[in-house]
This record gives C-alpha cells, sequence and structure tokens, in this order.
C-alpha cells in the first residue's frame, strides 16, 4: 500500500482480506517476577499468534503452562463468577498425538476403556491418579506489554493492541522507523489484576449460559472463549448497525451462523468465516473502487457499497472513536447545485468522490492532520509527531476508505485505525 496512491488493483478485497486473516506476529510470553513462586522462572515461550485472534484464545494453552510456576492467589480462579473453569492438560505419558489421541479415546467410548482396564489395572489405576492433578481452575489473569508496562486489553484484538504498543514505542525511541519490535514481549501476570485499566474477567453480566459451556471441544476454555464470543458478537451487531442503517441484518442472523463464524475467529479460519461473512460484506469480491474511479460503470456497483463504514480510531490506547463514515464525499450536496454548474457537467464523465481515509483522519483528529484539498492527502500538521496504522501497515491517505474496510476490516466488520501521538 505505502505511497500508492491505489490498492492492488488485480486482487479483489477478498483476497486481500484472506492475506490480512494470514498476518501473525511472533510473541515472547514470561511470567511476571511477581507472580512466580518457584525458585527459577519458567522458560519464556516463544510463539506465533494471529493478528485478528484475542490474547486469552491465542494463548490459553501456554497461561495454564505457566500457572504451574505462579502463586497462587486466594480468588485467583474464575470460579467465582464463572462457574469453575477447569483446564483438562494431556498427563505425561510416552504416547504422542496430544488432543488427536484424547479424541480417539473418546470416540471408542466406554468400551475400549473397560477392555484396556482390564489388560493393565495398575496403568488405569496410574491414569486416575494423574487426572487429579490435571485438572485446573483457568486462572484470572492478566497480559503486560513488557517494554512500556502497559497492561493490554484483552478484549481488543490481538493486531491492534501491538500497533497501539508500537507506535507507542516509535514515538519514545531515538531510531525511528527503522528499529525492529519484534518478537513482541509480554508478561503474564496471575495476581494484582488492574481492575481499573481492564474489564474484569470474572464480570456477573457477562457470565456465559449453562448451554453455551459445551460448545467448544475443551469444556473448561468453553467459558472463557464465550464470554469473549458475547463481546465479538455485540461488536458484530454494532458494525451491522452502522453498515446498514437499522439492526435488520444483525438480527436476522441465525445462531448456527453466530456459533460458525465465532469459531472461525477461534481457529483464525478464512474460508470458514468467509462462508458467513460473504452475505453480511457484500461487493467483498470487487477490485479496488480507486482502481475504477474513472470507469462510469462503477455506478453498477453502488448497491454492493455500504451506505455507511464502521469505523474505530484507537487513539493512544483511548476508549475507541467510533463513527459511521459515508462513502461518497459530498453526495448530499447533489440536488443543491445551481442550474449552470449542473449544465456544466453534463457531457462529462465525472468520477465518484469516495471518501479517502486522508478525509478520515483530518476530521477526526484536526489537531493532528490537516488535508491538502489539491491532493486529497492528509499530513501532520506542523511540529506534531504522528503514527498511524492500519493492520500493521500505513496506507497511502487517498485511499478510499471503503476499499480498506473491505481488505483490512477486522472479524467484527470494524476498520482500526490506531494512531499514536506525542
Amino acid at each position: 500500500m505505502g505511497g500508492d496512491t491505489h490498492i492492488v488493483p488485480a486482487a479483489s478485497h477478498a483476497t486481500l482480506q484472506n492475506a490480512t486473516w494470514s498476518g501473525a506476529l511472533p510473541v515472547v510470553l514470561s511470567l511476571a517476577p511477581a507472580s512466580l513462586s518457584s525458585p527459577a522462572p519458567p522458560r519464556p515461550i516463544h510463539k506465533m499468534i494471529s493478528r485478528v485472534s484475542y490474547l486469552h484464545v491465542a494463548l490459553h494453552e501456554d497461561i495454564m503452562e505457566l500457572s504451574r510456576h505462579a502463586t497462587s492467589a486466594p480468588g485467583a480462579g474464575l470460579s467465582s463468577a464463572m462457574g469453575g473453569l477447569t483446564v483438562e492438560e494431556p498427563p505425561d505419558s510416552d504416547t504422542e498425538g496430544g488432543e488427536d489421541d484424547r479424541g480417539d479415546c473418546n470416540a471408542k467410548d466406554g468400551s475400549a476403556g473397560d477392555a484396556s482396564a482390564e489388560e493393565d489395572p495398575s496403568k488405569n489405576a496410574e491414569e486416575e491418579n494423574q487426572s487429579d492433578n490435571t485438572q485446573a481452575a483457568y486462572p484470572e489473569c492478566w497480559f503486560e506489554d513488557a517494554e512500556s508496562g502497559t497492561p493490554l486489553r484483552w478484549h481488543l484484538f490481538v493486531g491492534v493492541l501491538y500497533d497501539l504498543m508500537k507506535g507507542r514505542a516509535m514515538m519514545n525511541s531515538s531510531s525511528g522507523p527503522t528499529q525492529s519490535f519484534l518478537p513482541w514481549r509480554i508478561k503474564v501476570h496471575f495476581a494484582s489484576y488492574p481492575k481499573d485499566d481492564l474489564l474484569p474477567l470474572d464480570d456477573g453480566s457477562l457470565q456465559p449460559a449453562t448451554d453455551d459451556a459445551n460448545d467448544n471441544e475443551d469444556g473448561s476454555f468453553s467459558r472463557i472463549a464465550t464470554l469473549i464470543g458475547r463481546l465479538y458478537r455485540n461488536s458484530l451487531k454494532q458494525a451491522l448497525f452502522l453498515q446498514y442503517g437499522s439492526s435488520k441484518v444483525a438480527m436476522s442472523i441465525t445462531k448456527s451462523s453466530h456459533e460458525k463464524i465465532w469459531e472461525a475467529v477461534l481457529q483464525s479460519n478464512y474460508c470458514a468465516y468467509q462462508e458467513v461473512n460473504a452475505e453480511l460484506q457484500t461487493g467483498i469480491n470487487e477490485p479496488a473502487i480507486s482502481s475504477q474511479s474513472t470507469d462510469p460503470s462503477v455506478a453498477k456497483e453502488e448497491n454492493d457499497i455500504p451506505q455507511l463504514i464502521p469505523v474505530r480510531l484507537m487513539l493512544n490506547g483511548r476508549p475507541a472513536i467510533q463513527r459511521p463514515i459515508k462513502h461518497e464525499k459530498g453526495k448530499d450536496n447533489t440536488e443543491q447545485k445551481r442550474p449552470m454548474e449542473v449544465l456544466e457537467t453534463l457531457g462529462t464523465v465525472q468520477p465518484p468522490q469516495y471518501t479517502t481515509l486522508g478525509d478520515v483522519l483530518a476530521e477526526l483528529l484536526p489537531h493532528h492532520f490537516a488535508l491538502d484539498p489539491s491532493t486529497g492527502s492528509a499530513s501532520p500538521v506542523a511540529d506534531s509527531a504522528v503514527y498511524y496504522s492500519i493492520q500493521g501497515v500505513q496506507p497511502s491517505t487517498t485511499c478510499a476508505l471503503v476499499d480498506l474496510w473491505r481488505a483490512c476490516s477486522h472479524p467484527d466488520h470494524f476498520l482500526y485505525i490506531t494512531v499514536v501521538t506525542e
């Protein structure tokens, strides 16, 4: 995207969105010293996590591993409001296969288990003893950016969190944009939950219903996944309301479609996501509108363009600035033109004036961005150091906003624009 004025014309938005979903970040997860209970800290965990996932979703297995070395504070688990979350980890054995092996055993039902018990009673007794030690409550924990010491808001997408932390580091660094901020170093805490900075994990109003508890194969993690899933669905409904101007589309989504699209987010599976999303985000397979701006046939695609584009601007980690943005500039002023102005336009092809990224930045952040009317681009105002990004890149401010939304929106249909200032 860089300094070019168009998104790659040859690629459909679905292709670009698929590439966006493939984006991942290398992280180094370590146990915070304040939560350490053993003499020596466990080794940090290196992992690639999806930008369109959530920290608790992408790292829940690693959280359980690190919790073995953490202090057990009273009330640290989520049992009080989450119904006693438990995570079952595979017992130590000489066999390999992990979850796949357990799945095969479960498929065989009780008959195979009885047979194995008759063949080797001592092994069955050993497994029963191990099972008592492999049940652990999913702990109340929180994540901290190791570089800045900032608590990370677990209800935001991983990519949005990283872009905010990277922007802050760039603003405070003398090395400039050439400095590498990867891998992303994150500390996990199991005590002293910062309730003033983060949403509580045990909010009773978000307690998952009992019929949702077993939606995930891991019955223990399914409860925290359901909690995050409800926040995700609420965000999706907000975006759809802004996109279509009513709640009709959001309310028409079936329960099975909701479950399918959330499972796709859990697995970072774009193909499964798109099976449902194709009906919600129309025109996704069309080329970029900005590349067709001089083609009068673009008007035929008008029905595939949303009335409003749901945008969330994340400024310095503050609560999101949420706005519905019209995709076309000056559309409401068409009927207000004087007769002579209308006659002057007859016989000429006027390219549609779509709202650009620069328009949005200049409108929402007038103290930081100034719009150049001659070029349609926006740039930081004098003496203002600003970093902005969308999905980890800095597209040209002349890009059509609808193109960016179709290619770079998150699974909840919002286009997240992260901005960090001094």
